[in-house]
């Protein structure tokens, strides 16, 4: 009221003052990204995390071009094409001691050493899915052929590898970075050249990747939902940091569920080795595009960027279909049919197909698979893990609310004066609201199911604990369709 009390003469006084009619009204969890990985050996730069702000020229910049930070940055904001609609943050990590980079090489060779190429012609080397192009003319020696490849290679800045001088008709690459992630670059040329035959040697060597728990102790008190893992997927060791971590922010206390992505270009066989021991992990998870020369951590990064993240943040209910667009996908007898994509998901890793030349995404699921939830354990999928996420942040909207802080706890039946007071019945009203409007995004359903058996009381020992039970069914995805046709013919008749 804005009139005084103590007002006689006559006077209409109108205030206006806001009032949240709306508590317990879902709101979607705002996604981010932290991602963890190496800039490149030669790079200098400190150890704080760097949130990026739509530049992956930046990242380069600032921890080395054609590094893992930049090669990811650059599919979260691309020269052209949509960028991340999300915060994305960046958690350097330099190069282990003893750390060893990854070493490759190209040979060329004449079949006539008086006549070199036997015509002119073109090609190009893929260097962890990088195209670098070169030209050929006729006439040319191994030697000025691998010239030529050298300046290609050279002169692609988001190439992850430098090059050696030649050397016996020999080019060699070595990795920007140190440490065994090195190992993943691949090494691919396409160039058909009469008279001249290439010999590929495959990285290897590189050894010893530096501790992602510094990295991971950095996030503090943010709530990164995800985490992009820009090493390899296969390390136990890794795998259990990664998985502690996450499950410490599922905690009661923590209240920050993050979910932490792998990128996989292994067959079915090799990527089950690693994720079907892994039985109670619902922290870990791939993105596959089997057989595909880009850099795994490229992968995941595109899959994250084209559909994950960005659907999680627009629409969380929403599984996953994305399309790696712009990379490479294996070919298509590398690619899995239903039966092996079935032993994947039932083995804890996920699957893509095939979408034209596309590797489009397909079973996305964690690494969760224990033998005793039987055929469909209950952390299987991604998209159920994101809509807990959204679940929690609206629990904790309602909770933690400054309304409730320190505020007098009384009992429903108490008659109280005190509008600072809270009644069970107050916070009961809030979480029916809630109910209803995760219903309504999809989030949950049976919103009478959760209000029906929801439960805020007063604790029987202590008079200062409130304790509130929530139950709520996730909503279901499309995944599998079975639809029975019946036919029959048309007998003429009299």
């Amino acid at each position: 009221m804005s009139i005084s009390a103590a007002a006689v003469s006559r006077v209409c006084g109108v205030s206006t003052e806001y009032k949240n009619f709306n508590s317990g009204k879902a709101f979607m969890l705002p996604q981010r990204l932290a991602v963890i990985g190496q800039g490149n050996d030669d790079a200098v730069f400190g150890s704080e995390k760097f949130e990026i702000e739509g530049s992956a020229n930046a990242v380069g910049e600032k921890y080395g071009y054609g590094s893992p930070l930049h090669l990811a940055a650059l599919q979260f904001f691309p020269q052209n094409g949509t960028a991340a609609s999300f915060p994305v943050t960046i958690y350097p990590l330099k190069k282990a001691e003893q750390a060893l980079p990854a070493r490759a090489s190209i040979e060329a060779a004449e079949t006539d050493s008086e006549k070199g190429a036997l015509a002119n012609g073109s090609g190009v080397i893929y260097i962890g899915g990088v195209p670098c192009e070169f030209t050929v003319k006729k006439g040319e020696k191994a030697a000025a052929i691998l010239q030529s490849i050298k300046a290609a290679v050279d002169g692609v800045l988001r190439c992850p590898v430098k090059t050696e001088d030649i050397t016996e008709k020999k080019l060699p690459f070595v990795s920007k970075w140190s440490g065994e992630s090195a190992n993943m670059i691949t090494l691919e040329i396409d160039a058909v050249i009469p008279g001249i035959t290439f010999t590929v040697k495959k990285f290897s060597g590189g050894a010893v990747d530096p501790d992602v728990g510094t990295a991971l102790d950095k996030i503090g008190t943010v709530w990164e939902t995800f985490i992009l893992n820009c090493f390899g997927y296969d390390k136990a060791a890794r795998l259990d940091t990664f998985q502690e971590f996450g499950e410490a922010r599922w905690s009661a206390l923590e209240k920050k569920p993050v979910l932490v992505c792998h990128g996989c270009t292994d067959v079915v066989s090799e990527r089950t080795k690693v994720t079907d021991v892994r039985k109670t992990d619902a922290v870990n998870f791939l993105i596959v595009s089997v057989k595909s020369r880009e850099l795994p951590f490229v992968v995941a990064a595109k899959g994250l960027v084209n559909d994950i993240i960005t659907t999680a943040n627009q629409n969380p209910a929403q599984g996953y279909k994305g399309l790696l667009t712009g990379l490479h996908c294996g070919d298509d007898d590398k690619q899995e049919n239903y039966t092996q994509r079935t032993m994947s998901v039932n083995k804890g890793s996920s699957t893509n197909i095939k979408n034209g030349s596309v590797a489009e995404l397909n079973d996305i699921v964690t690494f969760y698979h224990p033998e005793n939830e039987g055929q469909f354990p209950s952390k299987r999928y991604v998209v159920d893990a994101v809509k807990l996420q959204n679940v929690v942040f609206n629990v904790r909207l309602i909770m933690e609310a400054d309304a409730l802080k320190g505020a007098p706890l009384v009992s429903d039946a108490t008659i109280t004066e005190n509008k600072r007071a809270v009644q069970p019945k107050t916070v009961k009203t809030s979480f029916m609201n809630l109910a209803d409007s995760l219903a309504l995004q999809a989030i949950i359903q049976e919103s009478e199911f959760s209000k029906k058996n929801m439960e805020v009381k007063i604790d029987n020992n202590n008079p200062k604990r409130l304790n509130v039970k929530f139950p709520v069914k996730l909503s279901g995805n499309v995944e599998i369709s079975d639809t029975d046709i019946y036919f029959g013919f048309y007998l003429g008749g009299n």
